[in-house]
């Protein structure tokens, strides 16, 4: 079963407390360097991420078949990087051949990204990091952007009031479109694209029309339908894929979805996502 996002945040509140204060108890702080999955990293357990990659519980369902679809040599983007929870696991698919470009726009995320990849020197030839956000052209990009999903703080202003995100800044960031970007970095064809960036969606795919239709490439993204606004977004969103001959399949289960709003509400548990596989026809 599938819970909802605010579900899921009160349980990892839970679970985030009961480790913090037991760590507390023996004199450690909420910040962990663990191995996990043949993996370094840097963690703070008040932070949603960090505790899920700590647990071992990341996005299992994603990464599996993201190691299926990945080929030694291939090209990925990860748009939406984070900390590198995928963009580590990718790095390892791609092999010493392959290339992965991770965006992130927050100094925060960004920062804590480019620490992970150090601590795994076997990978930073393969991986590209750039603090930009994709947006549909070259502009100014937003002042804060949600990438911090901290258990511990009390909601306020900056916090999303349904998937609980937490506004951070993006100083020293760079808006930009995928397509621009490839202008200005060709590169060989890409492969993959992985797409989680809270409603940005839409405004991604714009900005990589040329990209899409060149390469092809496969595309794994998160739906939700978590508010009204978003619904109306996700017809969009739904429109743009088809307008770029491409199909929905589900990540795992592999049959065909309908590319309506209707399909991937019943997918979605109300006020949460799903991560959906998006093939070339």
């Amino acid at each position: 079963m599938r819970l909802a996002t605010e579900k899921k945040i009160t349980i990892a509140r839970f679970i985030s407390n009961l480790i913090v204060g037991v760590r507390a108890i023996f004199g450690l702080s909420s910040i962990t360097k663990v191995y996990r999955r043949g993996l370094h990293w840097s963690l703070d357990l008040k932070e949603g991420i960090d505790l899920a990659i700590y647990l071992g519980v990341y996005e299992p369902e994603t990464i599996k078949e993201l190691k299926r679809i990945i080929k030694p040599g291939d090209v990925v983007v990860d748009i939406g990087a984070n900390i590198g929870a995928l963009t580590l696991p990718l790095a390892e698919y791609v092999g010493v051949d392959g290339c992965v470009i991770a965006f992130e726009p927050t100094s925060w995320a960004y920062g804590k990204l480019q620490n992970n990849l150090s601590l795994n020197p076997h990978l930073l030839n393969r991986v590209r990091t750039e603090q930009m956000m994709l947006l549909e052209e070259e502009k100014e990009l937003p002042s804060f952007v949600y990438s911090s999903w901290n258990l511990s703080a009390s909601e306020d202003k900056l916090t999303h009031p349904q998937h609980k995100g937490r506004l951070m800044t993006t100083d020293g960031g760079q808006g930009i479109s995928l397509d621009g970007y490839f202008e200005k970095h060709p590169h060989k064809k890409v492969d993959l694209i992985k797409l989680d960036v809270d409603g940005y969606e839409l405004a991604v795919l714009k900005g990589a029309r040329k990209l899409l239709l060149r390469d092809s490439p496969k595309i794994i993204l998160e739906m939700a339908r978590q508010n009204e606004e978003e619904e109306k977004q996700l017809e969009k969103l739904l429109a743009e894929l088809k307008d770029a001959q491409y199909r929905l399949v589900h990540l795992t289960a592999k049959y065909p979805i309908l590319m309506t709003k209707e399909a991937i509400k019943k997918l979605c548990p109300p006020g949460g996502s799903i991560n959906v596989l998006a093939l070339p026809q």
